[in-house]
């Protein structure tokens, strides 16, 4: 688990309470109170120049720094020969392993064989499509295309002679509608008639019935008028039709007297090209793989075979690791930072490195990659959050080894002959967000506003606002006002600190008589006395005190 370097004093008080010790333990502290009260205390301090530094700690492990992964050559393959094992030295160029080709040797072969065949076929296929049409068929072509004009002016002759039977069928209606205009009327006046007696009956029903028959023959007009319409509209079409069928047949006739000349022809044309051309394609790729067919493979740097991942007999492909070589002179140490540390990386910064079972060696080096991504890692304490990083080790005495566990002290703050004050002399306005000190002039104090940089837990470095041999107030709170003098000041603190020793001595005494009372209830107990009364045994007993 990283963290800080810090200086932590832990300070023990052990109080034995016997007899009178009560009375010479008072005493001692009255007497330390009196002259702690006595000694001046400093309230400002000078300004100065001073290095800033800050580490932080890990843990790490000792790795190999460029362990290569040999891959298997070639897009698939069979091991046929190993000829290293784990743990043997090679020299860049010995053989590694042998591939058994020969079946993949004779497949090219005959997809050669094939795709040659395919090509002459295709090129056949290409110059027949560019072989002019026949005199004979282009005679057939021009006949029908004399037919299909003919057939268009007889659907014309058609469709124009519906005009005058059109013409002559309006009459017919206009004179059957007039007829019943007059049957209408007729059949009105013989019906006054009959009311007054002027007309027969019998008169008056033919009437009736010679005006149902006109109504009869005006709507056979029309009907009439109506079928040669459709016949009008079927006379057209046939038109139309007629008229695709020369477009067509000329067409033909002009596609046949070029070559290539209809779409259909052209597209297919083109679609043989491009089969054309992807059939070369595929025979320039199986030539290329006959002759970059792989039968072995060798080392391409100088290093120990670390692994063996394949036997022989295994297929492969490009991306199958067949074995990995390593250079053991060559390390890195690889270590998690905790996130809160994280944030103060940054590459190219110095570590120091030393471990238990290396008593007296340290070694150095720097943060060669900090990973983007964290991630949780399991510690004795739980789970936590960390960053992985890398960092290059130099190992002159060859001592160093994988697998070796080292102390990291990382320095992420390094900066020499800089202005620095204590840290408990800046504050920050909480409204504006901006840093000031107090600065003496040896009488009274006044606020400056300061432009800070770096800090760690003791100092804080002064990039602007105040200047080497200045003296600032050392501990700023919030009753220090602007303007106060130094012996007001100093009387606060003063005040201040009997206060907190009256209630430190307070504290004591209670201490002390809750540890005399311990002490009685342990006699009584010896007597047999339940000790603390009620409650039972325990600090101070089972009841409150005071």
């Amino acid at each position: 688990m990283n963290r800080r370097i810090k200086t932590v004093i832990v300070i023990a008080l052990a109080v034995v309470i016997a007899g009178g010790g009560m009375g010479i333990y008072r005493h001692i502290k009255n007497k330390s109170n009196t002259s702690d009260m006595n000694r001046e205390h400093p309230i400002t301090e000078t300004v100065s120049r001073t290095s800033l530094t800050d580490t932080i700690t890990a843990s790490g492990s000792v790795l190999l720094d460029d362990e290569i992964e040999v891959y298997a050559e070639g897009e698939t393959n069979i091991i046929k020969n190993i000829l290293v094992e784990e743990g043997d030295d090679v020299k860049a160029g010995d053989l590694l392993v042998e591939y058994d080709v020969e079946d993949r040797k004779e497949e090219l072969e005959k997809q050669i064989r094939d795709t040659e065949r395919e090509i002459e076929n295709t090129q056949l296929s290409l110059k027949d499509m560019t072989t002019p049409t026949s005199d004979t068929e282009i005679t057939k072509l021009k006949n029908e295309v004399i037919s299909k004009q003919k057939a268009l002016q007889e659907a014309q002759t058609a469709y124009d002679s519906y005009a005058s039977r059109l013409s002559i069928q309006q009459t017919a209606i206009d004179n059957a509608q007039q007829d019943v205009k007059d049957a209408e009327k007729e059949v009105s006046d013989l019906e006054e008639l009959l009311a007054v007696g002027g007309t027969t009956q019998n008169e008056y029903d033919t009437a009736v019935t010679t005006a149902k028959k006109a109504d009869a023959q005006l709507e056979e007009a029309k009907t009439a008028y109506d079928d040669l319409i459709t016949e009008q509209n079927n006379a057209k079409l046939t038109i139309t039709t007629a008229q695709n069928d020369v477009t067509y047949a000329q067409n033909a006739l002009k596609d046949a007297q070029t070559v290539l000349g209809d779409s259909e022809s052209r597209t297919k044309y083109e679609q043989s090209q491009l089969t054309l051309k992807g059939l070369q394609d595929d025979l320039a790729d199986y030539k290329k793989d006959l002759s970059e067919l792989v039968y072995s493979t060798s080392a391409a740097v100088d290093g120990k075979v670390t692994e063996v991942c394949v036997d022989e007999g295994t297929y492969t492909e490009e991306n199958t690791v067949i074995l990995k070589l390593a250079d053991f002179n060559k390390l890195i140490v690889s270590a998690n930072i905790e996130e809160y540390d994280a944030p103060l990386l940054e590459l190219g910064q110095k570590v120091v490195m030393t471990s238990d079972g290396l008593e007296g060696k340290e070694y150095t080096g720097s943060i060669i990659r900090i990973n983007d991504s964290a991630l949780a890692t399991d510690t004795n304490m739980g789970s936590e959050t960390a960053v992985p990083v890398e960092i290059s080790v130099d190992n002159p005495d060859g001592v160093l080894k994988p697998g070796y566990n080292l102390d990291l002290e990382i320095t992420v703050l390094d900066k020499p002959d800089i202005l620095t004050v204590p840290s408990s002399a800046v504050k920050t306005d909480a409204k504006v967000g901006k840093k000031y000190v107090f600065v003496s002039d040896g009488t009274k104090v006044s606020q400056r506003e300061i432009a800070a940089g770096e800090e760690n837990d003791t100092v804080v470095e002064i990039i602007s606002g105040l200047s080497e041999g200045e003296d600032v107030l050392t501990s700023v709170d919030d009753s220090i006002k602007d303007g106060m003098t130094l012996d007001e000041i100093k009387n606060q603190r003063n005040s201040e600190r009997e206060q907190s020793q009256e209630d430190n001595k307070n504290s004591e005494e209670n201490i002390m008589r809750g540890g005399m009372m311990g002490n009685d209830q342990n006699r009584r107990s010896g007597q047999g006395v339940p000790p603390g009364g009620p409650g039972g045994g325990g600090f101070g007993g089972g009841r409150p005190m005071g």
